[in-house]
Parts: C-alpha cells; sequence; structure tokens
C-alpha cells in the first residue's frame, strides 16, 4: 500500500504548492501527513524492533519537526535547519549500523559538499557560516553512509538515491536561500526531491526488518 498511499499525500501536497494557496493550516498539515504516514507505518511495521529501524524512525521524527518548524517564518530557519541536521545523522547511525567504513566511498561527497559550500559562501550570514557547514558536512556523510552498506543491490541503490534525492532537496532550498537563482516553483521542486528522498531511504530499509 506504500507504493500507493504515500504517492497520493506527496502530490496532495504539490498540488497544493503548484495552485499558490495561501491558507496556512492547509499548507502546513498537506505537508507533514506523508511523513506522519511512514511514522505510523514504520511503528505498524515493527521497524523499532531493530536498531537500524529504530534510527530511521528517529529520522523521520525529526524531519517531521523540521518540516513543521520551516513552515512558519524565515526566522526560525536554524531551528528547522538543526531539526534536519539531527535526522540526518538519525540516517547516518541507521546507514551504518552493521556495515564496514568504506572511506573511498566518501570521496564524491566531500568534493560536492564543499564545492557547493564555497559557492553558497558569499550569501551565508556570518552566524549562519558554521551551522550551514556542519549542515552539508552532516548530509554528505549520510550520503556517503547509503553508500558504503554491503546489503542487497535492490537496497543499497534505494538507498544511494534517496540520500543524492535528499541532497538535491537541500541543495535547491540553500539554493533559494543563499543566492538570488531561486528556481521556478522553488518548493515544488524542493518538495518534490524531499519526498522522493524519504520514500526510498524507508524502501531501502525493508529487508533489514
Amino acid at each position: 500500500m506504500i507504493y500507493i498511499i504515500f504517492p497520493i499525500l506527496a502530490l496532495i501536497h504539490l498540488g497544493v504548492l503548484f495552485l499558490g494557496t495561501d491558507i496556512f493550516l492547509v499548507r502546513l498539515i498537506s505537508k507533514i501527513v506523508p511523513i506522519l504516514y511512514l511514522i505510523a507505518l514504520s511503528v505498524g511495521e515493527g521497524r523499532w524492533k531493530t536498531r537500524a529501524g529504530i534510527w530511521l524512525g528517529i529520522g523521520l521524527v525529526f524531519s517531521l519537526g523540521g518540516d513543521t518548524i520551516l513552515a512558519f517564518p524565515d526566522k526560525y530557519f536554524v531551528f528547522g535547519l538543526g531539526s534536519f541536521l539531527i535526522a540526518q545523522v538519525a540516517y547516518s547511525v541507521s546507514f551504518s549500523w552493521g556495515n564496514p567504513v568504506h572511506f573511498l566511498r566518501l570521496i564524491p561527497y566531500v568534493i560536492f559538499g564543499a564545492s557547493y559550500f564555497y559557492w553558497l559562501l558569499p550569501g551565508i550570514a556570518p552566524a549562519l557560516t558554521v551551522p550551514v557547514a556542519v549542515y552539508v558536512s552532516a548530509i554528505c556523510v549520510m550520503g556517503w553512509r547509503s553508500a558504503a552498506r554491503e546489503v542487497s543491490s535492490r537496497d543499497r541503490w534505494l538507498g544511494i538515491l534517496g540520500a543524492i534525492s535528499f541532497i538535491i532537496s537541500d541543495s535547491i532550498i540553500a539554493l533559494g536561500q543563499f543566492t538570488p537563482n531561486k528556481l521556478p516553483f522553488h518548493g515544488v521542486w524542493v518538495m518534490s526531491t524531499y519526498y522522493l528522498a524519504q520514500f526510498l531511504i524507508y524502501l531501502s530499509q525493508e529487508e533489514e526488518e
């Protein structure tokens, strides 16, 4: 059912964004329901019975927190960033549990993270320089840990594609936040890649229950 219900819930919010409704509760509720569904599914499927599943659940909960906080004015941006930072750490731990290190697989993520941060740096307020650097590091580590898993080819690629989708989503957010190069339908691009990331990451751990 996840293959039907989650995409429908995600498309409802994308439709709300595309139509540009100004009703705050409609935007907020439609935004958080897909992640609430994954949290409920995680509990119902007993993901909490494994260590990797527990950390996956923690990542979902703090993603929900970040979604909620970022629905409010920009002055709360740093708190939303903090909530998603914890989510990234949780996903990294979930991906890492019982898996090897594979330092070489870190290299492409380091190159991307350092390059993108350097490009964004002129537009980042001094007070946010360290928080943004820490967050970029965390999401790149999450991507690396998804690539370092010794699991089935299906689960590894779902995890890698999910992590890359998360990186793309956060990169689009940073593009709009710290540069004048905001994409048309910015919110639709952010949330479509974000929902795809959460969906793929969740699916990537189905065989580890």
